[in-house]
């Protein structure tokens, strides 16, 4: 549990930390990048009638939203952030909105999209959005 010197002058991860692959989440060369630009998605699975709300990397294509597909979801609404940070705040504050305002587990995938286009603050992203 004791933090130890690294490659990362930021930062001492512990080797518990590391070791279950939550090191420095701006130094890791897999994964999320939190650094990176990334997207807010929607996606929807008809066969079930369910919607999620989620963040991926803007610059991969066969990351999260991919993984997604295969299992028979569809993308409905993605909002691009400059960073994975950003994303992440914005699902978050999102989930915590929500569930204050007394909604049920389940949400529409409109009222998700929604959601997100109010939360944003942020300037436009040079990319546009997109709507499916």
């Amino acid at each position: 549990m004791t933090p130890w010197r690294c490659r990362c002058t930021t930062s001492t991860p512990t080797l518990t930390k590391v070791r279950s692959g939550r090191g420095r989440k701006y130094c890791a060369q897999f994964g999320f990048n939190h650094a990176a630009p990334a997207r807010v998605y929607v996606v929807t699975h008809a066969q079930h009638g369910a919607v999620k709300i989620g963040v991926a990397s803007a610059l991969q294509r066969n990351d999260r939203i991919g993984q997604h597909r295969r299992l028979g979801w569809t993308l409905f609404y993605e909002h691009h952030m400059p960073t994975g940070d950003d994303a992440l705040a914005v699902e978050q504050t999102i989930l915590r909105r929500l569930r204050a305002a007394g909604h049920d587990v389940f949400l529409t995938a409109a009222q998700l999209r929604d959601a997100i286009r109010e939360h944003q603050t942020t300037p436009v992203p040079p990319e546009p959005l997109t709507l499916f």
